[in-house]
C-alpha cells in the first residue's frame, strides 16, 4: 500500500494494478522489475507487451528414439498438437554424438521419410525435418552439404571440446554462423547449471555476426541449461538478434519446459515480434 506520511493513514490496493495506476505509471511486470529504465518507461506508457507462453506457435528443437530421446516421432508430434502448437522440428544429433545415438547420413535420410509419411497422416499439425548437428572443433560441421541442404531447419551447437580459448571458440562458431547450411546456434555457452561452466565465447562478436548473416540464436529452455540467460537474451534483443525459444525435449514432458524459456525471454524485454516461434512466420527457415 501506499501511506501519506502527513496524516499516516495507508491506502491498500486489491491488486498490484492498481498500486501502479494509483502512482500514475503502466503496470510494471514482475520480470522487468531490474532497475533497467522500467519506471522511466512506464512513465511514458512505453513498456514492451511481453512474449506469453500462448504466443508460441511451434517448437524448433526436439529428440526423439531415433537418437536420445524417449518417445517415437508421432508420440512428440501429437504432444505438440495438443499444446496448441502449429508446427514442430525434430532436430536429432548428428552421428559424430555417438553417446546419444547420433543419425548418420543413411539413418537421417530414413528419418526423413519418415517425417513426411507422418505428415501424410497426420492433421493439425506439420513436422520439419531437421538435425542439431555438431559444430567440430576446427569449426567444421558433422553432416556434409548435400544432406543438410536437404533438411527444413538446421541447427548447429557446441557438444565437445569446450575448453578451447576464447579466440578459438569464437573463431568456431563463428564459422558455424557464417555456413549458409546452418539456420540457428543452439545453446551459445553450452553451460549446464550446477555441472559444467559457460565456455569462454565472445557473445557480442556472435550476436553481431548472427544479426549479419540472418541466423537464429536459441533461448534452450532446459531447465539446467536457460541458455542464452536472461542478461545475454537482452543484449542480443538490442542488437536485433533474431531469436527462438526451443525446449531440447527428450520426452514429452520436456515439452512443458517453454514456460522456463519463456520466462528468459521475457525478463529480456522481449516481445512476440522478437521471437522466432511466437508470431506466424514463414517456415521452414532452410530454403
Amino acid at each position: 500500500g501506499i501511506t501519506d506520511l502527513a496524516t499516516d493513514k495507508l491506502e491498500k490496493f486489491a491488486v498490484e494494478e492498481g498500486f501502479y495506476r494509483r502512482l500514475g505509471l503502466q503496470y510494471i511486470p514482475p520480470e522487468l522489475r531490474e532497475a533497467q529504465g522500467e519506471v522511466e518507461r512506464a512513465e511514458q506508457g512505453a513498456l514492451p507487451k511481453l512474449v506469453e507462453l500462448s504466443d508460441i506457435k511451434g517448437d524448433l528443437h526436439m529428440h526423439t528414439d531415433w537418437s536420445d530421446g524417449h518417445n517415437s516421432l508421432e508420440e512428440m508430434a501429437l504432444a505438440a498438437k495438443n499444446l496448441g502448437y502449429q508446427y514442430v522440428a525434430i532436430t536429432e544429433h548428428s552421428g559424430g554424438r555417438g553417446i546419444a545415438h547420433g543419425l548418420d547420413v543413411e539413418r537421417l535420410r530414413k528419418q526423413i521419410a519418415e517425417i513426411r509419411a507422418l505428415n501424410e497422416r497426420l492433421d493439425g499439425i506439420r513436422v520439419f525435418s531437421g538435425t542439431e548437428v555438431d559444430i567440430r572443433a576446427d569449426g567444421s560441421l558433422d553432416l556434409p552439404h548435400e544432406v543438410l541442404s536437404g533438411l527444413d531447419i538446421v541447427i548447429g551447437a557446441v557438444h565437445s571440446a569446450m575448453n578451447q580459448s576464447e579466440e578459438r571458440m569464437t573463431k568456431r562458431v563463428l564459422g558455424a554462423i557464417e555456413n549458409p547450411d546452418v539456420d540457428v546456434i543452439a545453446h551459445p555457452t553450452c553451460r549446464l547449471l550446477g555441472e559444467r561452466e559457460p565456455v569462454a565465447i565472445d557473445l557480442e562478436a556472435i550476436f553481431k555476426a548472427a544479426v549479419k548473416n540472418n541466423k537464429v540464436l536459441e533461448i534452450n529452455a532446459m531447465p539446467d541449461r536457460l541458455d542464452l540467460n536472461d542478461v545475454h537474451t537482452f543484449r542480443a534483443r538490442e542488437l536485433g538478434v533474431k531469436l527462438a525459444i526451443e525446449t531440447d525435449a527428450h520426452s514429452v514432458a520436456h515439452l512443458g519446459f517453454m514456460r522456463f524459456g519463456v520466462s528468459v525471454a521475457r525478463r529480456a524485454w522481449c516481445e512476440p515480434q522478437h521471437i522466432l516461434n511466437a508470431p506466424p512466420r514463414q517456415l521452414p527457415l532452410h530454403p
